[in-house]
């Protein structure tokens, strides 16, 4: 069994789904430009020198992975999702 559609058809397709995704990109980036400005503050970032990841965990949340706070952890997952819900808008 063949399928209806040959090859040069299947490539025109495609060649037009390219074509459309980069009008596309176009479009965006020329709205992120008008909004933004011409320069996008993620050329400037360089990721490697970020705050690297072990030094998030050491200094910002790994007081919540301390031993006596399992317990706690155990029940606020196990709770219902409304009821964390509630929770996290109550608590900062």
């Amino acid at each position: 069994m063949t399928h209806p559609l040959d090859h040069a058809e299947i490539e025109r397709r495609a060649a037009a789904l390219h074509a459309r995704d980069a009008e596309i990109g176009r479009r965006v980036e020329a709205r992120v430009a008008q909004r933004y400005g011409a320069a996008s503050s993620l050329e400037e970032y360089r990721f490697d020198d970020s705050f690297a990841r072990d030094a998030q965990a050491s200094q910002k949340i790994d007081w919540v992975h301390q031993d006596h706070l399992r317990v706690v952890r155990f029940v606020y997952r196990h709770l219902p999702r409304p009821l964390r819900f509630l929770i996290k808008k109550v608590v900062p």
